[in-house]
């Protein structure tokens, strides 16, 4: 590396113009006659290499009296005064990649600034996002808050102590870094706290903690900010200070009976309601009715609440409505809310607000500023597991590369099938249109990419079509392609297989050739009423049934009862139906039962059966497979062969949406 030693220019008037920051006396307004004071100081320098973020700007001093410290102003814009007298200063992950300048001034123990030098530089730096840890930044004292104190136990836990976690004060900001960390939990609750991210305790709002967090976004790491905290979307300049969070409590509270939550279905207009009671910030969560005019997501039960929100009213802003506020607001900050207080039911606040990165603001903000949102309610919290399961929640959707999408993999001619095209359809509705996802071809396959990619989900559904993933079409058989999904799942991709592609897991290499689907089916099909789906319930003997209703894939589906001997989710209903089973019978493998061949199946793979036809009630066969990493797999295999899982049948399906909702599921459990 060659080592860039930057010399300087002495800034003039127009230099002292910007450093009329408010708290500050600047040279511009301060009127005295041209004096010893005002000596600046000089050969200010910036010393750094490419490919390595610290830069040391050094400088030196004026030779004349009265000096008590130093102002360092970056881009004309952050501050950071030293109250003695320095010759170099160490600037710890600059900014790359992009022009920056630095100014340091000397001042003077009589309130007076001098003039400024100005260094400015670009480090070429090529950040290794490949750090999959959480940091969560909590205020030096954050023991003096019992909800902060408890928050932290909790991410303790749950993170630290396993390895995917780090706790960060201000006192160690430093530890904060896009190569080591995905995202960052900002968390603050405080009772008696002023209105203002400037207010923020413990060295939250320190110009060091800032430009930090400022440094952290800008190379694309991602916010969860909670509580009190919401306000640093002003501070780190993803909103402007006249959209600060305006509906303010920090009061100590009292004894409260209600439940308190979370409404994610925003409006009250008809063709205006936004309902976001699918996002995967409430994935697993029980949506619970009767308590308000909605279901609501639950945080808290009775208890001594503090009411503290720190959220945004929506009518404060003078916002033309487009054709609400809420619409207006999003369209204006490139944002989505995603949930107000229980009982609200029409455009007037938002309690829970997603800030997508920008062009000039490349990472996502999740805030959360519901007083719902409340880690300590003075004992025992009845929805204590769903506050918890939130949280988990979004800092899983925060953590996620905000660059990453989701591929789905269809033969080349995929076109040619009705359930391809349909499907495909749906994908790019859903996924592609919204920036979220990439359709492949065995044709394009060198884009599969574990760097962009999270989750590649591959298709095929045909008529006529062989048994044997060698025969399935459009070059999905092809050694290119094969090759390719093996080294994604080898880096640790995982793959959702549907329909006859569940053949697959057999050329990656998760099970033998032995073991490949046996229940298959390619013929036309023909009409039929019946309504086809899953069953998630496993097994007839008493102390061997394994109950996956509860599972992810199945989240927010609706458990059908009536139709067979247990309740069923439903895939589709009356319609031309194509009975493509490319699934698994259990029954055929020779296995031992220990104590059963589901048992014994799950245990050979490392698998777990989630699902089989809706009438089976035994062990005999397996239409739903997880098929966990192992030590030799890296990547997860979710392998869906049930003929109910199909996408076209000539018409309406009745169970359209549940069909939707249960691959978002599938596809959000992968990722």
């Amino acid at each position: 590396m060659i080592t860039k030693i930057y010399k300087t220019f002495r800034a003039g008037l127009v230099y002292c113009a910007i450093c009329a920051v408010p708290f500050l006396a600047s040279c511009s307004d301060v009127q005295y006659e041209a004096a010893k004071y005002s000596e600046a100081v000089t050969n200010l320098v910036a010393d750094y290499q490419d490919g390595v973020r610290d830069v040391t700007l050094r400088w030196t001093n004026p030779t004349m009296q009265g000096q008590s410290g130093i102002q360092i102003i970056k881009d004309n814009a952050d501050v950071t005064n030293i109250d003695q007298v320095v010759s170099e200063y160490l600037i710890k992950k600059a900014p790359t990649n992009v022009d920056v300048a630095y100014t340091v001034k000397a001042r003077y123990s009589d309130g007076r600034v001098s003039e400024g030098q100005t260094v400015r530089f670009n480090i070429f730096y090529e950040a290794q996002k490949g750090g999959d840890m959480i940091a969560m930044l909590v205020p030096d004292d954050y023991e003096q808050s019992a909800d902060e104190k408890d928050a932290v136990s909790w991410f303790q836990k749950n993170y630290v102590n396993t390895g995917k976690g780090v706790l960060v004060t201000p006192a160690t900001i430093d530890l904060l870094d896009i190569e080591q960390q995905t995202a960052c939990w900002v968390m603050c609750d405080r009772i008696g706290l002023e209105r203002g991210w400037q207010n923020l305790p413990g060295g939250l709002a320190s110009n060091e903690t800032v430009n930090a967090l400022k440094s952290f976004t800008a190379d694309g790491g991602n916010l969860f900010l909670t509580n009190h905290a919401t306000q640093l979307t002003v501070a780190v300049g993803r909103i402007a200070e006249a959209y600060a969070p305006g509906i303010y409590g920090n009061g100590e509270g009292g004894q409260n009976g209600d439940v308190w939550g979370s409404q994610p279905i925003i409006g009250n207009a008809e063709g205006q309601i936004y309902d976001h009671s699918g996002h995967d910030i409430y994935r697993g969560m029980t949506f619970t009715s009767g308590l308000y005019e909605r279901s609501i997501y639950c945080f808290e039960g009775a208890g001594v609440k503090g009411d503290h929100n720190c959220m945004w009213d929506l009518n404060a802003y003078g916002l033309a409505p487009s054709p609400n506020v809420v619409k207006a607001w999003e369209d204006m900050t490139n944002s989505t809310v995603l949930g107000t207080w229980n009982h609200v039911v029409d455009y007037c606040c938002a309690g829970i607000i997603d800030f997508a990165p920008t062009s000039s603001f490349a990472g996502r903000i999740l805030a959360v500023g519901l007083a719902a949102y409340e880690w300590n309610i003075g004992g025992a919290n009845q929805y204590q597991d769903q506050l918890e399961k939130f949280t988990g929640n979004c800092l899983k959707y925060v953590a996620e590369p905000a660059d990453k999408k989701v591929a789905m993999l269809v033969a080349d001619d995929y076109t040619q099938s009705a359930d391809e095209k349909a499907a495909v359809e749906w994908f790019q509705k859903t996924y592609v249109n919204q920036g979220k996802g990439m359709v492949l071809t065995p044709s394009t396959i060198d884009q599969l990419d574990i760097e962009q990619n999270t989750v590649c989900w591959v298709m095929a559904d045909r008529i006529g079509i062989e048994k044997g993933w060698q025969n399935l079409p459009g070059n999905l058989a092809s050694n290119e392609t094969v090759n390719a999904l093996k080294a994604f799942t080898a880096d640790g991709g995982n793959l959702l297989l549907t329909n006859h592609a569940t053949q697959l897991s057999v050329a990656v290499g998760r099970i033998a050739d032995a073991y490949a689907p046996g229940i298959y089916g390619n013929g036309e099909g023909g009409q039929n009423n019946d309504v086809w789906g899953s069953q998630p319930i496993i097994g007839n003997t008493e102390g061997q049934i394994y109950d996956h209703s509860h599972h992810d894939i199945y989240w927010g589906m609706d458990f059908i009862s009536g139709l067979y001997e247990r309740s069923i989710y439903a895939f589709e209903g009356a319609g031309v139906k194509g009975d493509h089973n490319c699934m698994w019978d259990l029954n055929a493998f020779g296995l031992a039962p220990e104590p059963n061949v589901v048992k014994a199946w799950e245990d050979k793979t490392n698998s777990t059966v989630l699902g089989t036809w809706n009438h089976v009630v035994d062990y005999c066969c397996a239409g739903i497979i997880d098929f966990a990493p192992t030590t030799t797999f890296a990547g997860r295999i979710l392998a869906v062969g049930l003929a109910a899982y199909e996408w076209d049948i000539a018409g309406e399906n009745q169970y359209q949406n549940q069909l939707e909702r249960f691959t978002s599921n599938c596809i959000s459990y992968l990722k």
